[in-house]
């Protein structure tokens, strides 16, 4: 459900969906934690990923959330959520390696939602970081473009900066990546077409 609305941009459903996860764990989370109190076995639940990943990845999309819906006080206390998970008890060497890529996944996003909210003098570290990061490339270009849109800003450096990273998705065959980069390119028309009618557009 969660991976529905995030595909089809249903910003509302994903944090109620969102919230029912965090909810769901946090609930297996205490039960776990009295049953150790009690010294008793604590019950074994099926899941496909320990339940920090639970945790992370359900404020994870709030966060997302949040960010689309331009509430960005609300997506930065998500992301601090999942930025520090290591309070959870018993992580084992998995969990400890899944709360690190959350601590790294609550940097790239942090950067985002700074930058849409207002600090646009962070979008050339962002580019630097972007080059080192190719997974966050497209939702990186987009917060570029949708900064320069929002604060009429001239992002032409930038851009030619990931002229060689912009390239290189053209070639991708990845439905999803083609995708996020047809929304992209609409995205750039509009910028082009914003910047011709703006004379005042700082650079």
């Amino acid at each position: 459900m969660l991976e529905s609305a995030l595909f089809f941009e249903q910003w509302n459903k994903l944090i109620y969906t969102a919230d029912i996860l965090h909810n769901y764990a946090q609930r297996i989370y205490e039960e776990r934690q009295y049953y150790k109190a009690k010294g008793l076995a604590i019950p074994l639940i099926k899941m496909e990923h320990p339940l920090v990943y639970y945790f992370g990845f359900s404020q994870q999309m709030r966060g997302i959330a949040y960010q689309k819906l331009e509430r960005y006080e609300q997506a930065k206390d998500s992301i601090y959520r999942y930025a520090e998970l290591g309070w959870i008890e018993d992580l084992g060497e998995e969990g400890i390696e899944i709360a690190r890529n959350f601590r790294f996944l609550a940097k790239v996003n942090l950067y985002a939602v700074e930058i849409l909210s207002g600090r646009t003098e962070l979008l050339n570290d962002y580019v630097r970081f972007l080059q080192t990061y190719p997974k966050g490339m497209l939702d990186g270009l987009d917060v570029i473009i949708q900064t320069a849109l929002c604060y009429k800003l001239n992002v032409d450096e930038q851009l030619c900066l990931l002229s060689d990273q912009i390239a290189g998705i053209k070639t991708e065959k990845d439905a999803e990546v083609q995708s996020k980069y047809s929304k992209f390119t609409s995205l750039v028309d509009l910028y082009n077409k914003q910047k011709a009618q703006y004379t005042g557009y700082l650079v």
